[in-house]
């Protein structure tokens, strides 16, 4: 729904480009009859101008790229629909030079023909035109095809290497040589696990079964010529990185990754992270990446990939700085600090007792968590124990197998490990717990200590008391006697009850009295933590504390 209201005003093209012209003062303007807009400044060496263009719903495609070393000019259509005819041709005359138009060109019907019209109408006039056809989209290849593949990821590439040659005055059947060479090298790939929202209705345009993707998806709201389970993102994007470098052969490449709308920048700079330790795993080299939301789908929840064969004839041209929504792209060297000691002893061993119980626990449960906490906080409590538990996993050093050293693991891994809040507050739990039950021949008596002292290192350092609704609400009653099923019985009790109290403290005091109802998840966490400590110690069948505790979670 949120396309829907944006795009809910009778003419949302022509008032989005109002406001890009209002952003770049002086740099850009636009002509609203026909709809084009166009650079107000370019370098004094370019002797062709450079026109592109198509349906609207893409940005920052097409008027994003005008500016110096860049578009001289760019046409919307509608949302997805290719622009007419009238509006190239004016915009071409517009920006055109002694050295003629040279139009970039996605492989869709309907730009193909209106751009070729809007050419005819040029050479009418005495103006020299030639064109540069973009079709890098592996998705939309097909055998026997007339189409032919779309264009897609590779324009953005095509139109800044040819932005800064044309600055430096190439010709018009230089820049067609150099665009034509670009587009040859290059192949793009997008996947989408949502579609985007359908301006008119503001529904999705297409369904995609939970769990799956389309692979190979169209960037206009075409669904993919294959719908497959949706995988890790490490096996997905190796997938991909494979089926991109067979299409285009190369020793070294560019690697542009773009969001499709609805991707986040955290995941799309994990994805360039994965895709370029994917191609060094296969002896090729990235000489430059950029990830960021560059061709678009409205909001479709997914990204492309492009890679784009190196030469170095042009490569120059690729770091040229520019003006326009691209970032000057880099040489793609980093100084990334691994973690030596933690690297050397991964994999190292696999533990089992108390800290493989804890983990399945918190890993299990990891989403009912993190609703929860959506409830009354950010929504990340769940995946903040899991990814913690996974730390202590991933590092466990074999010591003498007692469960001292299991929540010594724990410990060391929520406090150097887990940021947030409640991560570094239950590795301090888990620190006193460590500590306290080290060569203890009493566990119950030790385990209460370490709680006991776990809890007042918690309330100094937090500040919190027993009814501010936090942890400490489940903590605080089962250190009241033994630790027994009485204890945690108390604990779950104590956690459940949260539900009713209005938060002084955390995250969930910004709420305030919207998150009664709901328990605090911490506290659920606290509950968790001693049913599954109870069961190692004592050995006893604690089914009915589980269901308890997880009644809570559910709740």
């Amino acid at each position: 729904m949120a396309t829907r209201f944006l795009l809910d005003s009778p003419s949302p093209i022509r008032e989005s480009l109002r406001g890009l012209a209002l952003t770049h003062a002086g740099d850009l303007a636009v002509s609203l009859n026909p709809l084009f807009v166009y650079g107000t400044r370019r370098a004094p060496e370019r002797t062709v101008a450079l026109v592109s263009g198509g349906g609207a719903g893409h940005e920052p495609l097409h008027a994003g790229f005008v500016g110096v070393g860049g578009l001289d000019a760019a046409c919307p259509g509608e949302i997805f629909t290719s622009p007419h005819n009238r509006q190239i041709f004016d915009a071409s005359k517009k920006v055109a030079l002694p050295g003629g138009v040279l139009q970039i060109v996605k492989n869709y019907t309907g730009d193909r023909i209106n751009f070729a019209i809007a050419a005819e109408r040029l050479r009418a006039e005495g103006l020299s035109v030639a064109s540069v056809l973009v079709d890098d989209d592996l998705g939309s290849e097909r055998e026997g095809s007339d189409v032919g593949r779309r264009g897609t990821g590779a324009t953005v590439v095509v139109e800044k290497i040819l932005g800064a040659a044309a600055d430096v005055g190439y010709s018009l059947s230089q820049l067609e040589s150099l665009g034509n060479a670009v587009v040859a090298a290059s192949r793009t790939l997008a996947v989408a696990n949502a579609a985007h929202s359908t301006p008119a209705t503001g529904e999705p345009a297409f369904d995609v079964t939970p769990g799956n993707l389309e692979y190979g998806v169209g960037i206009h709201g075409e669904t993919a010529a294959q719908s497959i389970a949706q995988p890790p993102l490490e096996a997905l994007v190796t997938r991909m990185v494979g089926e991109l470098v067979a299409a285009a052969p190369s020793d070294r490449y560019l690697l542009f990754v773009s969001g499709l709308g609805a991707t986040t920048a955290l995941e799309l700079q994990q994805i360039v992270a994965v895709a370029q330790r994917s191609l060094v795993a296969i002896d090729r080299e990235v000489v430059s990446a950029v990830a960021g939301t560059y061709i678009s789908a409205l909001d479709m929840a997914g990204f492309s990939i492009t890679l784009t064969g190196v030469d170095d004839a042009w490569l120059p041209f690729w770091f040229a700085e520019h003006e326009t929504s691209l970032p000057t792209p880099l040489p793609a060297s980093a100084v990334i600090l691994e973690d030596a000691e933690s690297a050397s002893v991964e994999g190292a061993a696999v533990p089992d007792g108390f800290l493989s119980r804890l983990n399945e626990v918190f890993s299990s449960r990891r989403d009912a968590l993190n609703e929860l906490d959506q409830k009354a906080g950010d929504g990340d409590m769940g995946s903040n124990l899991a990814s913690g538990m996974a730390t202590a996993v991933r590092n466990y050093v074999p010591a003498d197998g007692t469960l001292s050293a299991d929540l010594r693991a724990i410990a060391d891994a929520f406090l150097d490990a887990v940021g947030g809040s409640s991560g570094p507050l239950f590795g301090l739990v888990f620190q006193s717990l460590a500590a306290s039950t080290a060569s203890a021949s009493d566990l119950p008596a030790a385990i209460r200590a370490g709680l006991t002292e776990g809890l007042t290192a918690v309330k100094r350092v937090g500040g919190a008391q027993p009814g501010d609704r936090t942890l400490i609400d489940a903590l605080h009653p089962a250190v009241q006697s033994t630790f027994d099923a009485a204890a945690v019985r108390a604990a779950i009790d104590g956690a459940s009850h949260t539900r009713e109290l209005i938060a002084r403290r955390g995250r969930a005091s910004y709420v305030g009295a919207r998150a009664v109802g709901h328990p605090d998840p911490g506290a659920v966490a606290v509950a968790l933590l001693l049913t599954a400590l109870l069961e190692h110690v004592s050995g006893d069948d604690v089914t009915s504390l589980w269901a308890a505790a997880d009644a809570v979670v559910a709740s």
